[in-house]
């Protein structure tokens, strides 16, 4: 746990595309309340270059107090922990979204790249064009 948060363990509830995934609610211990959703992807090729490791969500009405940072922060312990052979951990943003480049700079990720998607990948039928990536070392 860090500071208020917890993150509870969801992933027996979901299977991600044939992909390993360890998914967990982000609670709010002050709120007694889940106010997103964190996860780890297992992903390789060009869906780790598009998706990333780390994904998440923070609902509408409790963005911009800095929960997807700690819950990311909490999560990357967790996977050190269970996985001490991961080194490196990729997350991806779209160029356009400010405020999780922000989280993910507070995370201390390093800049690596921005790059095209793919017009037949599933994210360009999303109106996803573009993805920065991002490295963290843990």
């Amino acid at each position: 746990m860090i500071d208020d948060i917890t993150l509870i363990d969801v992933s027996d509830q979901y299977e991600v595309m044939n992909v390993f995934t360890r998914v967990f609610d982000i609670y709010v211990d002050t709120l007694e309340k889940v106010v997103g959703r964190c996860e780890y992807r297992f992903e390789e090729g060009i869906d780790l270059e598009y998706y990333g490791n780390v994904g998440y969500v923070v609902y509408m009405p409790y963005r911009g107090h800095g929960y997807a940072q700690k819950a990311c922060i909490e999560l990357l312990r967790i996977i050190k922990r269970d996985y001490p052979e991961i080194d490196d951990v990729y997350i991806t943003c779209n160029p356009d979204n400010e405020a999780s480049r922000k989280t993910i700079l507070h995370l201390g990720a390093k800049y690596l790249y921005t790059v095209d998607v793919n017009s037949n990948h599933e994210l360009y039928a999303f109106g996803e064009k573009q993805k920065e990536i991002y490295r963290i070392t843990i």
